[in-house]
């Protein structure tokens, strides 16, 4: 450090020799020639003046004239030259202190000084920013303790390059601050030191499924090949090969895997859904139902007709088509029931179930088969979004009879 600060000075002293020296110059030569060339000039146009009297060229009058403004403009030019230059001394001045500043950050900005002091800082806290992050998963440890934490442990394994479980660290540090081109580098250094780590293979396999792209896709499907040959009851495994697989278009594979993912999930396991939800997508037997429960409003029990018709049907909310996507129609019989609709239900070939967002589904109890509304009808209604290819279920309660 102490020859770079040396050199510096040195840069700084040669730069103001470069700024002062056409002041010094200035100073010691040009000012005297140039006064003893005005004085001589001055001469010389003085006997060319006599001159040109004798000969007859001017008038006395007009060479006395003259000889006065020559006199004057002689006298202007020597006060110019005997004026102070503090002003422009001042100008270089600020000029070389102008110079030593850029020069002082251009050397910070290309040293990198506050880095090297940032880097220093986070080496002086790493057993504590481990304790923190490791140990105690403390989850007070905020972004920039992290990116500290990642510092000095990346310096750390440059000293100790031989560390699988390090590189393995700083690749999920990475990961949680969503470098995951800095992730997979570090978890490929952890695999190339021990290619059986089951941590780091999920690991590099979870930051390459994130990227999305059609190379990493496939490189984590060999990774994760890799685990499952070695820990082949691994569910998060067998899950990222499904997600995989489907991203991938393997629908062999995608389907494989979630039906195994399926049989291998403990009962009651809040994936499971999800999980069959993929399987039916994938097999077509995925179908847009809502299961509706009917009930019926007490002050309207007395005006229940003894028969009648009970009807179930769905239209996009707010819409201007009224016709229904999709209804059906039972005989009336004890209330609550159970009524589903699915796109078989539909009453146009490509008007139905499925292609509704937001639903408006309508429970109408009529005396006669007719959809069409008539006064004395009784009706309920309720809204639900649709979600293509799943079950979705609610409750209808008929609370009002119609007057038109």
């Amino acid at each position: 450090m102490t020859q770079l600060y040396a050199g510096l000075a040195g840069l700084a002293l040669l730069a103001g020799l470069f700024v002062l020296w056409p002041f010094m110059v200035s100073k010691s030569g040009r000012r005297p020639d140039s006064r003893k060339l005005n004085i001589e000039l001055t001469r010389q146009r003085l006997a060319e003046m006599q001159r040109e009297v004798a000969e007859g060229l001017i008038g006395r009058q007009d060479k006395d004239q003259l000889e006065q403004e020559l006199k004057a403009a002689l006298a202007l030019e020597q006060d110019k030259a005997d004026r102070p230059q503090s002003p422009s001394r001042w100008i270089l001045l600020a000029g070389l202190l102008l110079a030593g500043v850029l020069s002082l950050y251009s050397y910070w900005q290309a040293n990198e000084i506050g880095n090297l002091q940032h880097w220093r800082q986070a080496n002086a806290q790493l057993a504590e920013l481990g304790r923190r992050v490791v140990v105690e998963a403390d989850p007070s440890v905020t972004a920039e303790e992290l990116q500290q934490f990642a510092l000095a442990l990346r310096t750390k394994l440059k000293q100790q390059p031989q560390a699988p479980e390090g590189w393995l660290l700083l690749g999920r540090l990475h990961a949680s601050l969503n470098r995951l081109d800095s992730a997979i580098e570090a978890y490929e250094k952890s695999l190339a030191q021990d290619p059986g780590r089951p941590g780091a293979l999920l690991s590099i396999s979870q930051a390459l499924v994130m990227t999305g792209s059609e190379a990493n896709l496939r490189r984590a499907l060999g990774y994760l090949k890799r685990l499952q040959q070695i820990e082949p009851d691994n569910l998060s495994a067998l899950g990222l090969t499904a997600i995989a697989a489907t991203q991938l278009g393997s629908q062999e594979l995608a389907l494989d895997s979630w039906q195994q993912l399926a049989a291998t999930l403990p009962e009651g396991d809040p994936m499971a859904s999800m999980v069959a939800q993929r399987i039916a997508e994938l097999t077509g037997t995925g179908q847009t139902r809502v299961l509706m429960t009917i009930n019926l409003a007490e002050g309207l029990k007395s005006k229940l007709p003894e028969q009648g018709y009970l009807f179930l049907f769905a239209r996009e909310a707010g819409s201007e088509m009224k016709m229904p996507a999709a209804v059906v129609r039972v005989p009336l019989s004890e209330l609550p029931m159970e009524l589903e609709l699915t796109d078989a239900n539909a009453m146009l070939g490509d008007y139905k179930l499925s292609s509704l967002t937001h639903a408006q589904l309508i429970a109408r109890v009529s005396r006669d088969p007719n959809v069409e509304t008539a006064s004395g009808e009784l009706q309920g209604e309720t809204m639900v979004d649709i979600s293509p290819g799943t079950l979705m279920q609610g409750q209808i309660l008929i609370d009002k009879e119609l007057n038109e």
